[in-house]
C-alpha cells in the first residue's frame, strides 16, 4: 500500500484504547490492553484506523505497552490500532497450533524465539521460524547471597560449574519445567556445557538433571517463592531464571537478595522475538511500522525501565548500582534450532519417567580380554559402568539382569542372575555384589541371536504401561553358536512379529571391541525401534555406554 492510498483513507491517526476488557482472544480470560487517544470528532483526522493485534509475553508487555502509549497520533503516516493482549509464550504456541484456531494475531512476540519454533512443529505453519529481537535477558542461576559469599563472591566471579558441581553438593537447586518455560530449556543447554567439560559427560548431565528434577516447578514465580520460604518446601538456594527477573525479584525484595551467576559457556538467551504472521495489506503495513517503533533508540529507556537489555546484549540506561549482575555486553546465544531443543526436551522428559528395564549381559570367554593400558578386563570395565548406570535411574526403576554365552544353563545361552525388580527392594538385597560378582566363562562361546529372542519374548510378556520399557543387550562379539538355534533371518522375523506400536520396546545394544558386527546389531535393534552404540576401542566403554544409557533416559 503507497503513501498516496494512505491518503485517501482520509489520513488516518494513531488510535489507541486506554483500558482493559476481559474478551475472548486466543482463550477465554486472557487480558486485552490497549491504550485509546482518540481526539475530539472534529479533530480526528483518521476516522478507519487499522486494528493490529499483538499478542505479547508477560515480561515484555510493560515495554510494548509504554511504546504504544507513546505513538502520536498527529502523525498523519500512523493510523493503525494496537489491540494487546498478553499470554503467556507455552500457551499461546499450543493455541496457534490448534487446527482452527481463532482470533490469532497479527503480531506475536514470544520471550524467544524458541515457541515460534515449537509453535511451527506443532502444526502452527504460518508462524515464521524467526523474527527481529526487541530486547533480550540473559538466563543466569539466580543464586541466595549468603551461599554465594561462602562461595568467594563477590571476590570470585562464580560460574555455573560452582552450582551444579561437586561444590555445590550443599545447594538445594531447583529447575522451571522446560517444556512450559524457554528458561528451563536454555538452562539444559548449560547444564550440558558445563558437563561437556567433565571426564564423563553424558552421565555427568543425567546426574545433573537427576539433582534438580525433585525441585522442578511449572513456573518462575514458584521457584521464586520457595527461594524466599514461602511454599511449604525447603528453601531453594539457586534456580535458572532471567536476569530480568532476578533484577525484578531484588527491586522487590530486599531482604531476598539472589546473586545473578552467568553460564560458561553461555546458554540461548530470551530474545523476545517479533514475528508478523499473516494478515491483510493494511494490518501488515502497520506490523511493520510498529517493528520499527519498538526498534527504535526512543525505547532505550523502556527497557531499562524493565531490567531488559537491548537485542545486543548491550545495558541500556544507567546500569544497577550493585554488583549482583554483571553490566558488560554479553552478545545473544542464537537460540537452539529444533534438533538440538528435541533433544534436551526429550532428555528431561525421561529423567522423570521410569523404566523397566532387562539388561543382558555378555559373559563369553572374549570378555576375559585385557584392555590395552588399563589392566582390567572387558568385562571388569563393563560392569563397572553398569554399577554407574544404576545409580542414575530413578528410585522407582525396575531392572533386571541376565548373562549370556553359549550352552550356559542346560541347553539355554543365558541364565537370570537378578529378576526384574524395583530398585528399593534389589539394592538392599545384594544387587550391586550380584553385579560385581558376574564373571566372563573361560572359552565360552557367543549364542547372541537365542539369547536377544528370549530377553525380548520375556520383556514384551512382561510389558508395563507408564514406564520406558527398553532391552539393553551389551556385548564384545557377533553370534558364534556353531549354528543351533535360531538364524539372524529368523530372529529378525520373530522379532516383526512381537511389534506393537502402541506398547514400544526397544532393544539397545552396546557393542564394545573389535569383533563387534555393527551392522548386524543395528539391524536387529532397528526392527524393534532401537538403537546400536558400538565402539572397535574398549577403552571407551565408559563413553559409550553413557552416552547409550543418556539416550535411553531421553527415549530416543
Amino acid at each position: 500500500m503507497g503513501r498516496h492510498d494512505g491518503e485517501q483513507r482520509n489520513r488516518r491517526k494513531v488510535v489507541l484504547t486506554l483500558s482493559i476488557v476481559l474478551a475472548g482472544a486466543l482463550v477465554a480470560g486472557v487480558a486485552w490492553l490497549a491504550v485509546d487517544r482518540l481526539r475530539e470528532p472534529s479533530q480526528a483526522t483518521c476516522a478507519n484506523p487499522v486494528m493490529l493485534p499483538v499478542v505479547v509475553a508477560p515480561d515484555i508487555a510493560p515495554v510494548v505497552d509504554q511504546v504504544a502509549r507513546g505513538l502520536k497520533p498527529e502523525d498523519l503516516d500512523t493510523c493503525y490500532r494496537v489491540e494487546m493482549v498478553i499470554n503467556d509464550s507455552a500457551t499461546t504456541a499450543d493455541q496457534l497450533a490448534l487446527p482452527n484456531a481463532r482470533n490469532v494475531p497479527a503480531v506475536w512476540i514470544p520471550d524467544s524465539t524458541v515457541w515460534l519454533r515449537r509453535a511451527r512443529e506443532k502444526g502452527a505453519t504460518t508462524v515464521p521460524d524467526t523474527g527481529s529481537s526487541i530486547a533480550s535477558s540473559p538466563v543466569v542461576m539466580a543464586l541466595a547471597e549468603p551461599a554465594a559469599k561462602t562461595r568467594g563472591w563477590p571476590n570470585k566471579q562464580l560460574n555455573w560449574a560452582d552450582v551444579l558441581g561437586a561444590s555445590g553438593a550443599d545447594l538445594n537447586v531447583g529447575m522451571v519445567d522446560p517444556a512450559v518455560d524457554a528458561v528451563g530449556v536454555s538452562a539444559l543447554i548449560a547444564a550440558r556445557g558445563v558437563t561437556a567439560l567433565t571426564p564423563d559427560p553424558a552421565a555427568n548431565n543425567v546426574a545433573v538433571l537427576r539433582k534438580v528434577s525433585p525441585n522442578a516447578a511449572s513456573s518462575a514465580s514458584e521457584l521464586f517463592a520457595r527461594a524466599a520460604g514461602n511454599a511449604g518446601a525447603p528453601p531453594l538456594t539457586a534456580f535458572p531464571t532471567s536476569e530480568h527477573e532476578l533484577l525484578d525479584n531484588n527491586a522487590k525484595r530486599k531482604d531476598q537478595q539472589l546473586v545473578a551467576v552467568y553460564p560458561e559457556p553461555a546458554a540461548p538467551s530470551l530474545d523476545f522475538p517479533y514475528a508478523v504472521l499473516p494478515a491483510s495489506d493494511d494490518v501488515g503495513v502497520a506490523a511493520a511500522k510498529f517493528r520499527t517503533t519498538l526498534l527504535a533508540a526512543g525505547v532505550q529507556d523502556a527497557l531499562a525501565a524493565n531490567g531488559l537489555r537491548l537485542p545486543d546484549g548491550r545495558v541500556p540506561g544507567t546500569p544497577p548500582a550493585d554488583n549482583r549482575t554483571v553490566v558488560r555486553q554479553l552478545r545473544p546465544v542464537p537460540p537452539p534450532q529444533t534438533v538440538q531443543l528435541d533433544q534436551v526436551l526429550n532428555t528431561w522428559a525421561g529423567i522423570s519417567q521410569d523404566g523397566r528395564i532387562q539388561v543382558v549381559i555378555d559373559v563369553s570367554g572374549s570378555m576375559n580380554g585385557v584392555i590395552p593400558g588399563s589392566g582390567k578386563t572387558r568385562m571388569q570395565a563393563l560392569l563397572e559402568a553398569s554399577e554407574g548406570g544404576i545409580r542414575l535411574f530413578t528410585p522407582r526403576t525396575k531392572l533386571g539382569i541376565w548373562v549370556f554365552s553359549a550352552e550356559l544353563d542346560g541347553d539355554k545361552d543365558y541364565r537370570e542372575v537378578v529378576p526384574v525388580l524395583p530398585l528399593p527392594e534389589l539394592l538392599p538385597n545384594g544387587l550391586l555384589e550380584k553385579l560385581r560378582g558376574i564373571k566372563a566363562t573361560p572359552t565360552g562361546r557367543t549364542g547372541l541371536y537365542d539369547t536377544t529372542l528370549a530377553a525380548y519374548q520375556s520383556a514384551r510378556q512382561n510389558w508395563e504401561p507408564g514406564r520406558i520399557n527398553v532391552v539393553v543387550i551389551m556385548t564384545d562379539g557377533k553370534n558364534d553358536d556353531d549354528g543351533r538355534g535360531v538364524n539372524r533371518d529368523a530372529l529378525l522375523a520373530e522379532l516383526g512379529k512381537l511389534q506393537d506400536p502402541n506398547r514400544p520396546l526397544p532393544i539397545v545394544f552396546i557393542g564394545i571391541g573389535p569383533d563387534v558386527d555393527k551392522d548386524e546389531l543395528t539391524s536387529i535393534s532397528k526392527a524393534t525401534g532401537g538403537q546400536t552404540f558400538a565402539t572397535t576401542d574398549p577403552n571407551k566403554i565408559n563413553e559409550i555406554f553413557f552416552t547409550a544409557l543418556s539416550r535411553f533416559i531421553s527415549g530416543k
